[in-house]
C-alpha cells in the first residue's frame, strides 16, 4: 500500500517475499482493499483532531505454526490482539448462534448440559466429502458475519494508546478479513513441526491434522500473500524477535508518514 517512501532495514533474521521489496508497492489484492487502505490513511491526514487508529497486522501460519504465541511473546509494544477463534468459540455460547447451529445440524452436536460440543460438530464440517464441504458452509454462514462483526467494532473502538492491531484469525485469507489489515506477516514454519505440535498438545492424530489442514489454503497461497515471513522453526525467542524488529520498523515507518 502507499505508504511513506522509507527503506526497510534487511535484518539477517527476516525473510522478504519476493513480491514486496518495500512497503511503498501495493499487494495484488482485490480493489476493495486498495481502496480501504487509501481511504484509511486519507482519514489519518485529514485533521490532527481526528481519532487516529494504529495500523492492522494480520497474521497469518498454518496449523499449529504458534502464530498466537509467537505474537503473545513479543514485548515492548502496546499491542491489541483480536483473536477471531476466540471470538467464534464465545459466539458458541450465544442463544441466537445456538439456535441456528440446532436448525442446521441437529441437537446431536450439543452435549448434556446443552453446549455446543465443539468436537462432535468438528467430525461434521472438517474433511473434503462433499457432505462436510456443505456442513462447513452452513456453519461459516452462521458463524463469519457475526466474527466479522465483533473483529470491526474491536478495530473501530481501539485505545489510542495502542501501538498496533493484531488481527489473528485462522481463516483471515479465505473469510476475506485480510482487508481490514494494513499488512500481512507469515509465521512459517515446517509441516512437520507443526504435525508434531498439535499430536502432542492438542492431542489430534495425524489423520485429524491433515483433515484440518486441506480446508485451509495451502501454505505457498498464504506465502505468497504475506508482506514479511517470520521462521518460526527455531526458538520462540528468535521468531518473537524477528516479529518484532518487523512491527518496530513497520510502526516507526508509519508514525513518520502520519507526522509528514
Amino acid at each position: 500500500m502507499h505508504w511513506a517512501d522509507f527503506n526497510v532495514p534487511q535484518f539477517t533474521f527476516l525473510q522478504f517475499s519476493p513480491r514486496i521489496q518495500s512497503l511503498t508497492r501495493i499487494r495484488e489484492i482485490s480493489s476493495f482493499t486498495v481502496l480501504f487502505s487509501l481511504l484509511l490513511l486519507s482519514s489519518r491526514s485529514s485533521s490532527s483532531a481526528d481519532h487516529v487508529r494504529p495500523p492492522v497486522v494480520g497474521i497469518l501460519g498454518g496449523i499449529g505454526s504458534g502464530k498466537s504465541s509467537v505474537v503473545q511473546s513479543i514485548t515492548g509494544l502496546n499491542l491489541l490482539i483480536v483473536d477471531a477463534d476466540r471470538i467464534g468459540h464465545e459466539l458458541l455460547l450465544n442463544s441466537d448462534i445456538k439456535t441456528q447451529i440446532r436448525t442446521a445440524f441437529s441437537a446431536a452436536v450439543f452435549d448434556d448440559t446443552g453446549a455446543v460440543d465443539r468436537s462432535k460438530l468438528a467430525k461434521i464440517v472438517f474433511g473434503t466429502s462433499a457432505e462436510q464441504n456443505e456442513a462447513r458452509r452452513q456453519l461459516d454462514q452462521i458463524l463469519h458475519p457475526a466474527i466479522r462483526r465483533e473483529i470491526q467494532t474491536q478495530i473501530r473502538t481501539v485505545s489510542t494508546d495502542v501501538d498496533a492491531v493484531i488481527l489473528d484469525a485462522a481463516l483471515l485469507l479465505e473469510t476475506g478479513w485480510d482487508a481490514e489489515c494494513h499488512w500481512l506477516i507469515l509465521v512459517d514454519t515446517p509441516e512437520e513441526i507443526r504435525e508434531h505440535r498439535v499430536v502432542l498438545n492438542r492431542n489430534w492424530s495425524p489423520e485429524e491434522f491433515a483433515r484440518r489442514e486441506a480446508t485451509q489454503w495451502t501454505i505457498e497461497a498464504k506465502r505468497s500473500r504475506a508482506d514479511y515471513i517470520v521462521d518460526n522453526s527455531g526458538s520462540m525467542e528468535d521468531a518473537a524477535a524477528s516479529m518484532s524488529q518487523i512491527f518496530t520498523s513497520l510502526l516507526s515507518a508509519d508514525s513518520d508518514g502520519n507526522s509528514s
